[in-house]
C-alpha cells in the first residue's frame, strides 16, 4: 500500500481533488469562497500535471540545479508532501467558508507560484519564456488577484489577516520542502548554498 502510494501519489490527489468538485457539484448552493476554492482544486491538478507530465520536467530541473540524482520513485514520491499541502489548503477554506481568512494560505500560494515560474525561466535558463508548470501557475496567480480585489473592495479582511494568510503560507510551504528534500535525501539548508551559487554564474 505505501509503495502503491508512493508512486500513485499524483495520480492519488488528481482523484481525491475530482472527487471533492463532483460532491461540490452535486451539493450546490456554494458560497463565493467555496466557488473560488473549487477554482483553485482544478488549476492544482492541472499545474500539478503540467509540472510532473505535460510537459513536466521540472523536479528533474531543480534537481540538476542541486546536483542531486533522482530515480523515478522519488520523483513520483515527491508529490506525497506537495499533495497533502494542496490539500489542506483547499479542504480547510472549503469546510470553513464562512471564515474567509482561511482561504488566503491557498490565495498566496497561487500568487507565489506565479511569480516563482516566472523567476525559474532565468534560474534553469529556459530556451523559452516557460517553465514546466508556468501556464496554470499564472492564471492561479490571476484568480488570486481577482480574489484579492473582491475581498479589498468588499472591505471583509484586514491588513493583519492579510499577513497571518502569508506567514501560514510560507511556514507549510517550508515545512513542505524539508519533507520533500529529506525524502530525495538531501539537507534543505544545502538548497539555499547551491540557489546562490547558481544565481552567482547568472
Amino acid at each position: 500500500m505505501v509503495k502503491f502510494i508512493k508512486y500513485y501519489a499524483l495520480e492519488s490527489y488528481t482523484i481525491i481533488s475530482m472527487f471533492i468538485l463532483v460532491v461540490a457539484g452535486i451539493i450546490g448552493d456554494l458560497s463565493l469562497i467555496q466557488k473560488f476554492v473549487l477554482v483553485y482544486i482544478f488549476l492544482f491538478v492541472l499545474h500539478e500535471w503540467e509540472e510532473m507530465k505535460y510537459p513536466g520536467s521540472l523536479t528533474k530541473l531543480i534537481a540538476n540545479m542541486l546536483g542531486v540524482d533522482i530515480n523515478i520513485e522519488q520523483e513520483r514520491a515527491s508529490r506525497i508532501p506537495t499533495s497533502i499541502l494542496l490539500l489542506t489548503f483547499t479542504i480547510t477554506p472549503f469546510i470553513f467558508h464562512n471564515y474567509p481568512i482561511t482561504i488566503l494560505p491557498l490565495a498566496f500560494l497561487g500568487l507565489f507560484e506565479g511569480l516563482v515560474h516566472i523567476f525559474f525561466i532565468k534560474l534553469f535558463k529556459c530556451p523559452k519564456f516557460y517553465s514546466p508548470g508556468m501556464v496554470t501557475a499564472e492564471i492561479q496567480a490571476i484568480v488570486t488577484i481577482i480574489l484579492f480585489a473582491y475581498l479589498i473592495e468588499n472591505n471583509i479582511l484586514s491588513g493583519f489577516d492579510y499577513l497571518i494568510g502569508a506567514l501560514v503560507m510560507f511556514a507549510c510551504f517550508i515545512v513542505m520542502q524539508k519533507t520533500l528534500t529529506t525524502m530525495i535525501g538531501y539537507k534543505y539548508s544545502d538548497v539555499y548554498k547551491n540557489l546562490k551559487k547558481q544565481l552567482a554564474k547568472r
